[in-house]
């Protein structure tokens, strides 16, 4: 058994607290936009799942307008109406696709479908419940506070043929 003095184990000590300084002061690299706009995009889905009306819509921009000219505050009263109205239960995000057109822009267009049952999987959500689904295309900005936010977006129903 190999004794170390008082000396060499502070000595070591310090040099792995300086080593563990160094890790978690390490500059972290931000998300590119792709990666950055995809998890606001599952971020905003969850809060609608959990009925966070509040949540979905701290990623819609003030200078946020639909194809049909609706704004945030007309968007924050029928996500309301339908938080209220409990018409789903769950909200899924497939077929998502995020292009970055900038480093503090990019589009993105996905298909939620929302439904009124506990499945796990879109495949067991249709066949067991009642369900709205909707491509939704739009654009992401990052603003200056430095949060991505959706500033345009449009939207059309789904059929259940064009689900799977």
């Amino acid at each position: 058994m190999v004794m170390l003095s008082r000396s060499r184990v502070v000595g070591l000590g310090l040099a792995l607290a300086a080593a563990g300084a160094v890790l978690y002061f390490w500059p972290r690299q931000e998300p590119g936009v792709s990666e950055a706009i995809t998890r606001q995009v599952i971020t905003m889905a969850r809060a609608a799942e959990t009925k966070d009306v509040s949540g979905v819509m701290e990623g819609v921009s003030e200078r946020f307008r639909t194809d049909s000219n609706w704004d945030k505050r007309q968007v924050r009263g029928v996500l309301t109406g339908q938080v209220l109205r409990g018409q789903w239960v769950r909200v899924f995000v497939t077929n998502l696709e995020v292009h970055e057109v900038s480093p503090t822009q990019g589009d993105f267009q996905a298909r939620f479908i929302f439904g009124r049952s506990q499945a796990e999987s879109v495949k067991d959500l249709a066949a067991e419940s009642v369900l709205n689904a909707y491509l939704i295309e739009g654009t992401f900005e990052k603003e200056d506070d430095g949060a991505w936010r959706v500033v345009r977006a449009k939207y059309r129903s789904l059929s259940p043929a064009e689900l799977l």
